[in-house]
């Protein structure tokens, strides 16, 4: 008898790690380039509700993609570690978003910022959910 295949995952997920790859390329493409397209604002990233520019914004850019690249990676490979590290991912930028608002709500110069860093939360929270939704399964099958 021949042993049974291990289940292969999800095409969405698949399909997640890609466009998480190419996400990942544009955050290093920032990072190396120094730019913020479409804009002649300097270059800003936000990690833990921090906001941050220039060079530490190109730092944090880069680890940022760094990250996305190896879930990417290990999601393509089918590595279950690949969605720990995209939950615990993910989780930071929820809360990073929230972080910010609250702590920019008060600061006029930058209220643009906070106005859409308000409307990209509900949007990560559902990615959130929906990597949970997804990898629930997988991670907590028994092997």
């Amino acid at each position: 008898m021949h042993a049974p295949s291990k289940a292969r995952w999800p095409a969405d997920l698949k399909l997640f790690a890609i466009l998480s790859a190419a996400w990942a390329a544009g955050l290093l493409g920032r990072a190396v380039l120094g730019a913020t397209p479409f804009s002649h604002a300097p270059l800003a990233s936000v990690i833990a509700g921090m906001k941050f520019y220039g060079q530490p914004a190109r730092a944090v850019l880069a680890v940022k993609g760094a990250v996305l690249v190896t879930l990417a990676l290990g999601i393509l490979i089918e590595r279950r570690w690949s969605l720990v590290v995209a939950l615990c991912y993910f989780a930071e930028s929820v809360l990073s978003h929230f972080i910010f608002v609250i702590a920019y709500l008060d600061d006029l110069s930058q209220s643009l910022h906070v106005r859409v860093a308000a409307a990209e939360g509900p949007f990560v929270v559902l990615l959130l959910l929906y990597l949970w939704i997804r990898s629930r399964d997988i991670l907590l099958d028994d092997e």
